[in-house]
């Protein structure tokens, strides 16, 4: 539907590809206020200190503003053009990273023990590996709500290709990744990455006099189960289209007949989905 052959060639390749503007200014500027309004609901009643970084998880649930970029118009296609319709959320998080002190950037880039070392993502155990890799489970769209165009300025960076690679090398103190692979995202705000999160990533302190704001939705397949919610509120539920639906973890139809109507036969819809289950299926084909 909108990926292009560039596109796919880097998300094959090297794992990502970036999309200049793809939320408007004042998008930015809704989704910023909206930032600070959850950062500080969730921060003073966790008892966390203005200076330390903090992340706020099932972040769609908890804004309007949030919530809307489930489904955008621009990115959603590419999403389902990359891994298909029968998806849902995994999860959404709020990311705010003050700025840091000069000390967190005397180690190395992502070491183990560092603030935030290099990692892909995935549950505890893991992902099986197949061909000494991670299949693929799973995309993310990140969305940049603040200036990175500086070096270390909070900005994630990333090893190109190291999807195709096995991460039990991150643990292996003798590889060494070429400085080459490594990918600063230096972006401007209201830029979004569309990335796999097997590739191995870490983040740059943040050394800007500015505090870094991003939003993260992950998509997989709906037979894997969310990592941050088991079931979404049902006011939420109710004023979902049924695409928003489906991407928010519930049937087309019904939410409590998970099995389906065969006793002597039943299948999880979410494995064999029932007509209604997955409505990005018939928006594909329109």
């Amino acid at each position: 539907m909108a990926v292009t052959n560039e596109q796919q060639r880097q998300f094959d390749t090297d794992g990502f590809f970036l999309i200049e503007d793809a939320l408007a200014q004042d998008s930015v500027s809704r989704i910023l206020s909206a930032c600070d309004e959850v950062d500080a609901c969730f921060r003073g009643a966790q008892w966390v200190g203005p200076d330390e970084a903090f992340q706020v998880r099932n972040a769609l649930a908890h804004h309007e503003e949030f919530f809307k970029l489930v489904d955008h118009p621009d990115l959603l296609p590419l999403v389902v053009d990359l891994i298909g319709c029968n998806i849902q959320i995994r999860t959404s998080h709020l990311d705010v990273r003050p700025p840091m002190q000069a000390a967190a950037a005397t180690g190395d880039l992502g070491a183990p023990g560092s603030f935030f070392p290099w990692h892909s993502d995935g549950p505890n155990f893991g992902y099986p590996i197949t061909n000494g890799a991670v299949p693929f489970m799973e995309i993310k769209v990140g969305h940049y709500l603040t200036d990175l165009t500086e070096h270390n300025s909070g900005g994630i960076c990333v090893v190109k290709g190291s999807h195709r690679l096995s991460p039990d090398l991150i643990h292996d103190p003798s590889f060494q990744i070429n400085p080459e692979d490594i990918f600063e995202v230096n972006v401007k705000p209201g830029t979004a990455m569309i990335w796999r999160t097997a590739l191995w990533h870490c983040l740059t302190p943040n050394l800007s006099t500015r505090t870094r704001k991003c939003l993260y939705y992950g998509y997989t397949h709906r037979w894997i189960r969310p990592s941050d919610y088991m079931h979404q509120p049902r006011d939420l539920l109710a004023k979902c289209t049924p695409i928003q639906r489906q991407l928010l973890g519930e049937l087309g139809t019904g939410d409590t007949n998970y099995e389906g109507d065969d006793l002597a036969h039943p299948a999880n819809r979410f494995w064999r989905p029932q007509e209604g289950d997955v409505p990005l299926e018939d928006w594909v084909k329109r």
